[in-house]
């Protein structure tokens, strides 16, 4: 990897944010610069972009958790609807284009691979930690800081190449991990300071948001066999966390409503 390609995205987002008193209509506010072939360019196919915005979600989400304390029906419905789209962007994004490059068999080795890696973690996870632990958002914290390396690694490496994956799969990120930093931060300031619970959070949200950029810097210097088997394995990683984490825990709170959310969640992601 040269040091062009380290340092180029720095320079394109810091100069995309110096122009911003520009967009300021419409859906220019998005910053989107798209060309004939349907790429998108600007701000939108910068791995900053991504990595920041991946971080602020949990801070962001944890804050509100924090202070303002929703409704747990309401981050229930909100964790689903990021769960039903993560869905899609682990199905079309992730293990499909793992298929179509090594087959179905050896895809889907590397994708039971991931699952199993991850729900052995969770397990060990819950094993170490108490009841008490879970019960203040501590098992929360921990399992969203694991899950949550490959899958924006796996981010990130879509930026090279398939940005509008990339841009579904934010939006599922986004709405996922804030709100299970939301659920998380609610129960952590019940037993910690409310200084101490975003500490936590601001940590995880440095290691998300570097996993993004180590995903676009790394990933795709890689064989394409290689780079193909970690998305395919990052994503059984997901569907390890959507059935262990995502949908148990908005079950307990908002009950069979999340169907619906999940429906949502997954129909605005692949029709949009």
């Amino acid at each position: 990897m040269t040091a062009t390609r380290l340092w180029q995205p720095v320079v394109e987002f810091v100069s995309s944010l110096s122009a911003w008193p520009q967009f300021v209509s419409g859906w220019q506010l998005f910053v989107v610069q798209q060309s004939g072939g349907g790429q998108f360019g600007g701000l939108l196919s910068n791995p900053w972009f991504y990595a920041v915005l991946s971080a602020v979600a949990l801070v962001v989400g944890a804050a509100v958790g924090v202070w303002a304390k929703p409704d747990r029906f309401w981050q229930a419905i909100l964790l689903a609807v990021g769960g039903g789209s993560l869905i899609v962007s682990l199905a079309f994004e992730l293990f499909r284009p793992a298929v179509e490059a090594l087959g179905q068999w050896e895809a889907s080795a590397y994708f039971t691979l991931g699952v199993l890696a991850f729900s052995g973690l969770d397990i060990l996870i819950d094993r170490v930690a108490s009841d008490e632990s879970e019960k203040n958002g501590w098992g929360l914290w921990a399992s969203v800081t694991t899950d949550g390396v490959p899958e924006n690694v796996a981010m990130g490496s879509l930026l090279v190449g398939n940005v509008s994956g990339a841009l579904a799969f934010l939006f599922a990120l986004v709405v996922t991990n804030g709100s299970q930093s939301m659920m998380s931060g609610t129960n952590m300031s019940e037993n910690l300071s409310k200084w101490a619970t975003m500490a936590a959070w601001t940590t995880t949200a440095f290691v998300i948001g570097s996993a993004v950029m180590l995903g676009y810097w790394f990933l795709p210097g890689l064989a394409n066999y290689w780079r193909v088997a970690v998305e395919a394995f990052a994503a059984g990683a997901i569907l390890s966390s959507l059935a262990g984490e995502i949908f148990p825990d908005a079950y307990e709170d908002a009950g069979p409503s999340i169907t619906l959310a999940t429906t949502v969640g997954f129909l605005v992601t692949f029709l949009v």
